[in-house]
């Protein structure tokens, strides 16, 4: 009877096998890996454990678990993976500042054509109407342009695709005839429309997913505009209202916005407050398990969600940054509420436009809110000089000098080292506090207590 020598049994992980080796108790990790056919290159190879750690090849089977996992790691391969991906990714951002050039190019040339076309009283029909058709057909190339990009992994193209959008709005408000009763306010309706439309189209044709959520995602926004223009239209109120309704939904949204970013099936996550505050039930329904979750299927929701964030933050800060200054176009000293809720409207939305990007992860979905929040103040300040004169250049300067005063003493504790997690509470407080009041300050704004009782009064 032949005795039979004690062994270790590891698995050997490899770029090009897998192997399972039965090693003497007096061999080390190293001589049991040659004898397979793995010739080790000081300075090249690298062997790991199960935890990640670099494993000594000099110690001896014995000193081993069995079942243990190794892999083996070739540096000079690795190191050459990542220099092709990192001309990969130059390359991508080459590309990508190239779609950012031609969906600027794209939103530039249908502000010119609303500027010059749509609201334009002097303006003849003949060439509002060449001016749409250009437009539209315009909306269209780019937006086939778009749809059949092959490389279209980028956040910056889902972004770019909103220049369709763009001239689709442009035609709208342009084929609208100047002498029509109420012209601004049914050109912007239609012009919403027209967009909201084409992204709709746009979300059933492209092909890659992050696209298609991005759009979904401009779909839903621009309809729900266009909704409420049409709205406030049929019940005969002024654009400043439907402006200052929009503008003070934009930070309501902005916080609802992260809630709708991943779509997935129950089975993906667990309510952990519900298990821990609710007595399980016969009637409690058990999420079905969704199976092995692979990393490919991870990555595309995470580029889908990052979409969905960078295309409706964007369109949230234009539409606020555009229909504000709209809504100042009211009678701001007919009333008190009126006047009391346009000041408590724009310092809200100003507000909740600046403390809201601190949640960002992203330069778009930080400095875009930020951008719309200096652009409605300077047009705040400009708004209400002209129509009060001195004293609101005087509130101004002291407000101005009052906000360096606040700064300087709140750098001052920070930069002896006071921890930033007080502020940080103190700005939730304000952030809350801002999103809550936008709203029905902006209602007031707009004089809803008038509208409603010369509805009841109808």
């Amino acid at each position: 009877m032949q005795a039979t020598s004690e062994r270790r049994r590891i698995a050997v992980v490899s770029a090009d096998r897998h192997v399972d080796i039965a090693v003497p108790l007096d061999d080390s990790l190293g001589e049991a890996l040659a004898r397979v056919g793995y010739s080790l290159v000081p300075g090249r190879h690298v062997v790991l454990d199960r935890n990640g750690t670099e494993a000594d090849i000099h110690q001896l089977a014995e000193k081993l678990h069995d079942g243990a996992l190794f892999a083996i790691v070739d540096l000079d391969q690795h190191e050459t993976e990542q220099r092709g991906h990192g001309r990969g990714t130059e390359l991508d951002s080459d590309s990508g500042r190239l779609w950012w050039m031609l969906g600027t190019a794209a939103v530039l040339i249908a502000m010119l054509a609303i500027l010059s076309g749509g609201l334009g009283a002097s303006t003849g029909g003949a060439e509002r109407i060449v001016a749409g058709i250009v437009l539209s057909l315009g909306a269209v190339a780019s937006a086939v342009t778009w749809a059949v990009r092959r490389r279209q992994d980028a956040t910056e193209a889902a972004l770019a695709m909103l220049a369709p959008a763009a001239l689709a709005f442009a035609a709208g408000v342009v084929l609208v005839p100047v002498g029509l009763e109420a012209a601004t306010h049914l050109s912007l309706v239609v012009g919403l429309s027209a967009a909201g439309i084409l992204s709709a189209l746009l979300t059933a044709t492209v092909g890659s997913g992050r696209l298609r959520s991005a759009m979904g995602t401009a779909t839903i926004i621009l309809l729900s505009l266009a909704a409420l223009w049409a709205i406030t239209l049929l019940a005969g109120w002024t654009p400043a209202v439907a402006a200052a309704i929009s503008a003070g939904s934009v930070p309501l949204a902005l916080r609802f916005l992260p809630t709708t970013l991943v779509n997935v099936p129950e089975g993906y996550h667990i309510n952990y407050d519900h298990f821990m505050s609710n007595r399980w039930t016969v009637r409690g329904a058990i999420p079905e398990s969704p199976g092995a979750v692979r990393m490919s299927q991870v990555r595309s929701i995470v580029d889908e969600s990052s979409a969905r964030l960078a295309t409706g933050t964007v369109l949230l800060s234009v539409a606020a940054a555009a229909f504000l200054p709209i809504a100042l176009t009211g009678p701001l000293d007919s009333d008190g509420f009126v006047l009391g809720g346009t000041i408590g409207f724009v310092v809200f939305v100003v507000i909740a436009l600046t403390l809201i990007p601190r949640h960002g992860a992203t330069p778009v979905s930080r400095w875009m809110p930020r951008a719309a929040a200096a652009v409605i103040l300077l047009v705040a300040t400009v708004v209400f000089a002209e129509r009060f004169g001195g004293f609101i250049l005087l509130a101004a300067a002291s407000g101005l000098l009052l906000l360096g005063l606040l700064a300087a003493a709140v750098l001052v504790p920070i930069g002896r080292g006071a921890s930033s997690l007080a502020w940080s509470r103190i700005a939730d407080v304000f952030e809350a506090l801002a999103i809550a009041l936008s709203l029905p300050s902006a209602l007031l704004a707009a004089d809803i207590l008038t509208l409603l009782r010369e509805m009841m009064a109808a």
